[in-house]
Parts: structure tokens; sequence; C-alpha cells
């Protein structure tokens, strides 16, 4: 008698083709991401909008498996699919992913007698994991009010693109005969396509204005800036109390818009106070991220190179002069330095 196995080989087939799929497609809508905040010059937003595309294919394994425990193993391989295809979150996806299969399967079972309020529901939580995820790993949202814009968006983001879309693709594989046909089941609240994506947009207005309420208009006096992440620990730094330590720089101006004459900047180095932050010894990268949100990235190596990155003053807020770099670089508002 031939012995029997909790996962059939048409499980772990759906579970390979599926998240392989879900890991190739999420490397990419992650740099789709990416560009749009950059196009709208806010660091995150758009990922939250999309987040549930993410979710799709752990939603598909859990509902054509039925199998408690395939939704994390998908969540498993698809994390490895997305880092061996270039992930911009490197290996950490590969952790990330595994959570978002966790809170998937916490989200689906309970109301697996509801196919739609189980669907939603699996959905929202695994979108709702990668921010927590984040958020605990990296604390990347500095406030409340933005944290809890960001989940919003990213619950009914996952609730929309994996949940509401998966039912309509599991409906039309059972209509055409490819999967087997669940027993009837009952039926959640309605919710039309229309409907969904109304509320999306209505929500995704709503967190820009949370977002810039919360990190333009209550950051403070604008000559303070924050460097976080891999250091010793999060500090604040008052610009002017450290003038023992500027330097003057002359440096040009050349941006897409800006074209200024070469002229002397004052300011505190760069390398000071990442010095005096103590960034950790594994640390490759540093964000500068102004009061809009506007945010450009160094390798540790050129941000610690001589003193050719500065701090200066600017019409009453914070510059980052860089000399020898393009104007983009010269980040306006400088609010927070956060290495990696």
């Amino acid at each position: 008698m031939a012995p029997k196995y909790y996962f059939t080989t048409r499980d772990l087939l759906t579970i390979a083709i599926l998240a392989s799929l879900g890991g190739v497609m999420s490397t990419y809508v992650g740099y789709l991401a990416n560009v749009i905040n950059r196009l709208v010059g806010v660091p995150y937003g758009a990922g939250q909008v999309v987040a549930g595309l993410h979710i799709l294919w752990l939603i598909l394994i859990l509902a054509l498996t039925g199998k408690k425990g395939s939704g994390i193993l998908g969540g498993a391989l698809k994390g490895f699919v997305e880092f061996i295809s270039g992930s911009h979150l490197g290996l950490f996806v590969a952790f990330f992913s595994l959570v978002e299969g966790i809170f998937t399967e916490i989200g689906f079972w309970p109301f697996k007698k509801y196919r739609g309020l189980s669907y939603m529901a699996g959905g929202a939580m695994g979108a709702f994991a990668y921010v927590l995820a984040q958020q605990l790993a990296n604390q990347v949202f500095d406030n409340v009010f933005l944290f809890g814009a960001v989940s919003l968006l990213s619950i009914f983001s996952g609730a929309v693109f994996a949940g509401y879309f998966g039912i309509g693709i599991v409906d039309s594989l059972e209509d055409a005969g490819i999967v087997r046909r669940e027993i009837k089941q009952k039926k959640a609240s309605r919710l039309t396509l229309a409907r969904a994506l109304a509320v999306l947009f209505v929500l995704a207005i709503a967190f820009s204005a949370i977002y810039y309420f919360a990190l333009v208009r209550l950051k403070g006096d604008p000559l303070q800036f924050t460097v976080m992440g891999d250091v010793a620990y999060t500090k604040d730094y008052y610009q002017p109390a450290y003038s023992p330590y500027f330097v003057t720089i002359n440096a040009r101006l050349d941006g897409a818009v800006t074209h200024l004459p070469a002229q002397n900047y004052t300011g505190l180095p760069v390398r000071y106070v990442l010095e005096d932050a103590r960034i950790g010894p594994d640390a490759t990268m540093v964000d500068f991220v102004g009061s809009d949100g506007y945010t450009q990235t160094l390798n540790v190596s050129e941000a610690m190179e001589d003193d050719d990155l500065i701090i200066a003053q600017e019409d009453g807020s914070l510059r980052l002069v860089a000399r020898g770099y393009p104007g983009q670089l010269w980040v306006s508002g400088l609010k927070m330095i956060k290495v990696y």
C-alpha cells in the first residue's frame, strides 16, 4: 500500500508554479512602485497601492490546494524566487515573503466557509504583514499617523487585488473545468469591483494627505535632522550647534532646472555625522531624505569620502551640498539620513 503524503504531487506543482510566477512578477512590481514613488516625490505609497498583487499568488495557492501550510510554503518559495530575480530588497525579501505567507493563512482559514470573506481577509492580512515586518525590522515609518495610513492602504489593496481578483480567477478556472468546483459556500456582503477601486482611490488620496501632514507639517525645527538605521542609536542633530565642525567647500550646483556658478558653501560634513552616529560595520548604503519625501542614495564609501558632502543652511532649512555630484543629489529641506 503506497504511503500517503500531506501534499500531493499536484499540490506541490501548484505551489511551485504559482510561487515562481508570483516571485518574478513581484520583483518587477517592486521596481515599478519605486519608479512611481520617485516621479511623485514620496519615498513610499505606490508600493502600498499595489501591495495586493504580491499576495494574489498566495491566495490562489491556498484556494487551489485547500491545504493549511501551503501559503507559508508558497511564501517561502516566492521570496527565494524574488531574491534570485534581483529584488531591490535583497535577501530580506525572503523573510518578508515568508511573513506574508504566514499572515495570509491567518486571515484565510478562520473564514473559510465564506469564500469572499476568506479571500479578502487573507489578502488584507498578507499585504499588512509586509508593512508590519518592515516597520519592526527597519523603523521605516517614524510616526503613528504615517504607519496607520500606509497600513490601511495596504490592507485594502490586499482585499481588492488579492482577495477580490482571486475570487474572479478561481471562479473562471472552475467555470472552465480546470479545477474542481468547491462546495457552494455562504456569500459575504457583495463588493463590486467599481466600488472596491473607488474606495482604494479615496484611501490613496487620504494617504497622501496624512503623509504630508505627518511628515512635512509635524517635523519640528527645519534646521534639525535625524540619523537612523544601522547606527549605534537614532540621534537628532541641530545643525547650528555643530558649527565648530563646519567646513567650507567650493561647489557648483548643476541640476535639471537650477544651474548656479561655483561658489563657497559652509556646513557640517556628512562624514563627521556618520562617524559620530557610529554606523554599523555591515552598512553599505545611505539615504538622504528631504522634508517632502524626496530621497537620494549613495554608497557608504561615497558618503564618507573626504568632505565632498556637507549639510548647509539655505533659506531657513538644510540642504545637502554634494560637490562633484549631479544636482539631483543636492537634497533640499534635508530631514533624515538613513543608514542600512
